[in-house]
């Protein structure tokens, strides 16, 4: 591929990002601006440009899901053949644990280490550690804050001070949780075990402490690039400084208004460091939301103005729909309205691209009883989509130990309900196979026959943190009230922000329709309304009832004939990225996302230089031809 076709499709800032001098750089890359495609575009361009040794490029993301989707986009631009990592002449892209796990193995095999064991079963080794004092059913929270303080790098003897000094919030007596940490510490200890944090940890002292496999490992990665900087804990930042040296070959993608992860360890002071630790880098900002409309980004902006945030962002999306800001008495109010709202907006669109968010799962559960006893689907199809990319990963696992090391990754990663639920079926697995081949292609054969996961289209309700990556065409955020927004256990000031930033990014994942909701009183109690929707910019419609419902010209009913051969050719375009995906061993939505299937359908593209325009030229000259067939024979 030409330098010149991977920069065809940027606009002026991404194409500044992607083509700036090989040297430290960090790029502040908005809501819905378009950073991964920027990220590896810059990693083709480098090789590209001769810059950069493929087989010496390091990339590294926080989720499996991030490293699959970059794999997938730079074979689609040529610099990878396959969707799989291993080859040794090609990019290494791979979660922190994943990085850190292969460089243990390769110090193993070059040195005859033995390659740490990993914990299988977390929970049953705390109350191996606990004996007689085993908490229970406290115990995975007590895990929880075991990761924190490994993320933190606080030891079981510091962990009280630590806590106390940041005011965290913790279920458990300290005293209690710092017994625990160190006699699950020691055990492992015993035992030769190690968590998946201790990977991390126990590679970036091979670093430090070997000045020959530090050589190595530099000289293996000379070009770094990381993604969602800004969620850098304190060991993860350690480990990057331990790979990097005093290198400046490092290109850093973040957004300091989607930093939510401090609960879990994440420090965003760490991402505002990095120009004093590299040294006066060149910083680069991505300003332009290319997935909110003006009216859903003035009210995220607002969040983060008044939590003295300044963000430089502005949609490049034509006028849309106001948002909407709904008051209701109580919850069973909230419940009907949300419903009332759902069914309205299933009835107007064509194919409903809709979440209903909120700050904790306890908000969701009697809107999903409300849901579904009007006969509102309530899921999606994602969950199936899901589960069947995680056991297909499950079948690459070669050995026990890979099992192990998948299944406790997602338990420690993923916040995806339906990915923890392969992982815990995993272990399972894993504790009743005792003899035996023992593989990935086994596992996956036993979790395919156990699959009863029905496949179907619905609502999706999600946590704010569940929601982040995702996008939909008209969100419904609940709970807009102070005890949830910010939530109650957030007492300082930098949890009270995060907080803030948490509401910013609910509301950026609408695309087209925000619609904010708030009891005047929840569980009999007069509630206050959240901070983060107080004094609202005056181009918010208000409400104090549910929303009644409005025509609106643009759409047809549903019988229209009109609209029925738009859904046939949506199924048809469906059924196509379908074929593709499975051939491609990647997910229909990373071939084609229901966003642009729905700009395909209103738009009608003739050409690949008209569909170039909804999917980009590298994409559309891909796939162009069959998808132009489709449209034809509903023309």
């Amino acid at each position: 591929m030409t330098n010149q076709a991977l920069l065809a499709d940027l606009d002026d800032d991404q194409r500044r990002a992607v083509t700036c001098a090989p040297s430290a750089t960090i790029v502040h890359a908005g809501a819905g601006s378009g950073k991964t495609r920027v990220l590896t575009r810059r990693i083709a361009w480098r090789i590209a440009e001769g810059s950069a040794d493929s087989s010496r490029v390091l990339a590294i993301t926080f989720t499996r899901e991030a490293a699959a989707e970059m794999r997938r986009r730079l074979r689609a631009l040529g610099v990878t053949r396959h969707d799989r990592p291993g080859d040794g002449d090609q990019p290494t892209i791979g979660t922190f644990h994943s990085v850190a796990l292969a460089l243990l193995r390769r110090r193993a095999g070059d040195t005859s280490a033995q390659v740490p064991n990993i914990v299988g079963n977390r929970v049953a080794l705390l109350d191996q550690a606990l004996g007689e004092n085993s908490l229970g059913r406290q115990s995975a929270a007590v895990l929880a804050e075991i990761d924190w303080a490994h993320a933190r790098m606080v030891s079981p003897e510091r962990y009280e001070d630590e806590v106390h000094r940041i005011g965290r919030s913790v279920p458990i007596e300290t005293a209690r949780v710092a017994s625990a940490y160190h006699a699950y510490e020691q055990l492992k200890r015993q035992r030769g075990l190690a968590d998946l944090d201790d990977l991390i940890s126990m590679a970036t002292r091979a670093i430090n402490e070997r000045p020959d496999f530090a050589a190595a490992t530099r000289f293996r990665f000379r070009h770094i690039f990381v993604d969602e900087a800004q969620d850098l804990n304190p060991l993860q930042y350690a480990f990057f400084e331990a790979l990097r040296g005093d290198r400046l070959d490092v290109f850093i993608v973040g957004d300091p208004l989607q930093a939510i992860y401090g609960w879990n360890g994440a420090d965003p002071a760490l991402f505002r460091s990095l120009p004093d630790a590299l040294r006066m880098p060149t910083v680069l900002s991505l300003p332009n939301n290319y997935r909110c409309t003006p009216q859903i980004l003035d009210v995220a902006t607002h969040i983060a103005v008044n939590n003295g945030s300044t963000p430089d962002v502005q949609s490049r999306r034509a006028n849309g729909l106001p948002v909407e800001y709904v008051e209701v008495d109580d919850e069973f109010d909230e419940a009907f309205a949300v419903r009332q709202i759902v069914t309205q907006h299933i009835q107007q669109v064509t194919d409903p691209s809709l979440a209903i968010l909120a700050r904790t799962h306890a908000l969701l559960e009697p809107l999903s009883q409300m849901l579904s006893s009007a006969g509102i689907p309530v899921a999606s199809r994602r969950a199936n989509a899901i589960r069947t990319s995680a056991i297909n990963e499950v079948a690459e696992c070669r050995t026990r130990h890979d099992l192990i090391v998948w299944a406790a990754d997602i338990v420690v990663e993923s916040s995806d309900d339906d990915e923890r639920m392969v992982a815990e079926q995993v272990q399972a697995y894993l504790r009743s196979s005792t003899q035996g081949t023992v593989d990935g292609r086994t596992a996956a054969t036993y979790l395919r026959a156990s699959n009863t996961t029905p496949e179907h289209h619905g609502v999706e309700l999600l946590t704010f943190h569940a929601a982040k990556g995702r996008e939909f065409s008209c969100v419904i955020v609940v709970g807009a009230e102070k005890g949830f927004m910010p939530h109650f256990s957030a007492n300082t000031d930098e949890q009270k922000s995060e907080e803030a930033r948490l509401a910013y990014v609910a509301c950026t994942r609408a695309a087209d329709q925000l619609i904010v909701v708030r009891a005047l009183r929840r569980k009999g109690r007069v509630t206050t309304v959240s901070p983060h929707f107080a004094n609202l910019p005056d181009a918010v419609h208000r409400r104090n009832q549910p929303i009644e419902p409005v025509i609106r010209p643009r759409l047809s009913r549903p019988a229209d004939p009109v609209v029925a051969a738009e859904r046939d050719l949506r199924r048809r375009l469906r059924a196509v990225r379908d074929v593709i995906a499975r051939t491609n061993f990647t997910l229909p939505e990373a071939v084609l996302s229901d966003n642009e299937i729905s700009r395909i359908i209103t738009e009608r593209p003739r050409d690949v230089e008209q569909l170039s325009r909804i999917l980009g030229p590298l994409t559309a000259n891909r796939i162009g031809p069959v998808i132009l067939r489709e449209t034809s024979e509903n023309v």
